[in-house]
């Protein structure tokens, strides 16, 4: 039998080692929640949004299945909230003809099951808007943005206020639609001095804002807001 170098084997068993891990695709039957996906499906092309007549305002959503394609599986739609015939018939008519983009895991296009909250009200500009529940806007789409209501005292890390040292950090967070910063959203952006990051993000954490509209509908958005260190001043 032929000898094997030692060093063949450590390069062999070295190459054998370094083939990173893939993922398996996603299964293109499987139909995932909204939580289990990486992107959520949005909204490319919606109908014209017309308040029915007859109808009175509410709010009806509609639960259905949307394909790996981005259409709505009318076959799956069933209405989970509203009672108003008039506005369930016109919020499933919308919604069978809305275009949405995939959702996706790992990067694939996959089917997802969503509710689309249909409102009506006509004394709202537009008088009709529908969603993707569980979505969150970016600031620039919103109509009206949060502004800060009230916050904790900033706390000043000592050894830094000791220094001297001054300091500016950009934190971001979802502003949920009660003006509440959403739990395990914050996330630091932009820090002059990573020591001053905790303590911006314990104060947005605790912050409370005005919600974030569209058409007077308080919507989730994510928000980013400058927490400055300053030096007191005698």
């Amino acid at each position: 039998m032929r000898a094997i170098p030692l060093v063949g084997l450590v390069l062999a068993a070295a190459a054998c080692g370094s083939a990173p891990f893939v993922p398996p695709p996603p299964p293109p039957d499987r139909v995932y929640g909204m939580k289990e996906l990486d992107e959520p499906p949005e909204i490319v092309l919606a109908p014209p949004l017309k308040y029915p007549e007859g109808g009175s305002d509410g709010v009806v959503v509609v639960r259905l299945v949307i394909d790996s394609a981005g259409n709505p599986e009318p076959s799956t739609m069933i209405v989970t909230r509203g009672s108003d015939s008039v506005l369930v018939a016109a919020a499933r008519a919308m919604v069978s003809q809305t275009l949405f983009r995939p959702g996706r895991v790992r990067g694939r296009v996959v089917q997802a099951l969503v509710d689309i909250p249909v409102e009506f009200s006509l004394e709202s500009q537009p008088p009709v808007t529908l969603h993707v529940a569980g979505d969150v806007y970016r600031v620039e789409d919103v109509q009206e943005r949060p502004h800060l209501i009230s916050g904790p005292v900033l706390t000043y890390p000592a050894p830094l206020l000791l220094a001297r040292v001054t300091g500016r950090v950009v934190v971001e967070a979802v502003i949920d639609t009660t003006g509440q910063v959403e739990e395990g959203t914050v996330r630091v952006i932009e820090s002059t001095d990573a020591r001053f990051n905790e303590s911006a993000k314990i104060y947005l954490q605790a912050a409370h804002f005005t919600p974030a509209r569209i058409a007077g509908r308080a919507v989730p958005v994510r928000f980013q807001m400058p927490v400055e260190f300053k030096l007191p001043t005698r």
